[in-house]
């Protein structure tokens, strides 16, 4: 299955994957918000990452992968790939993010501009699935992936969020 610009889903969750904001801050607002950053023992890519950032080879990529909880449930597994060559800057902030969220650095700066999404439905066999199971995860409580880019002044990080069915039990609040 491909990437798609758009998803049909009339849930709940149609709300939440639309959305552009944090979903970290609108989690917090509605359950017991954790997450717990992953130390990954191999460093896999998927190979939509190493198209992203062709010109890097996958030893040049920084990855970081969290999963996310609200209420003790797990709710999203999330990973984010930038060249280790942006570290030096403004991205080097989230290597010291440990178990806080992306978005603790990237809504603070009106100068990230954040790209459309792309939208992937639940396959058993993608690197998405196996990178769920790897650490841990059932894979078949994957409902949906989608998937941007934050862009700080021509340096991008790309953000692949993995939402579980217990996301469906989050109430969207406007």
């Amino acid at each position: 299955m491909e990437w798609q610009k758009k998803i049909s889903d009339r849930t709940e969750l149609r709300f939440w994957l639309a959305n552009k904001k944090s979903l970290s801050k609108r989690v917090k607002n509605i359950a017991r918000f954790e997450i717990v950053q992953v130390r990954p023992t191999i460093k896999k890519f998927l190979r939509i990452e190493v198209g992203k950032f062709k010109n890097f080879k996958s030893t040049r990529l920084y990855l970081r992968e969290v999963m996310i909880y609200a209420d003790g449930q797990p709710i999203m597994y999330a990973r984010t790939v930038t060249p280790k060559i942006n570290l030096r800057g403004f991205w080097g902030r989230m290597k010291r993010l440990k178990d806080n969220p992306l978005s603790d650095i990237v809504f603070e700066q009106k100068v990230i501009k954040r790209s459309s999404f792309a939208y992937r439905i639940y396959s058993k066999n993608d690197n998405l699935s196996k990178s769920v199971r790897r650490i841990g995860h059932d894979d078949s409580n994957i409902l949906v992936s989608r998937q941007s880019v934050f862009d700080y002044n021509k340096k991008e990080a790309l953000l692949t969020e993995v939402f579980f069915k217990s996301f469906e039990k989050l109430k969207f609040i406007k």
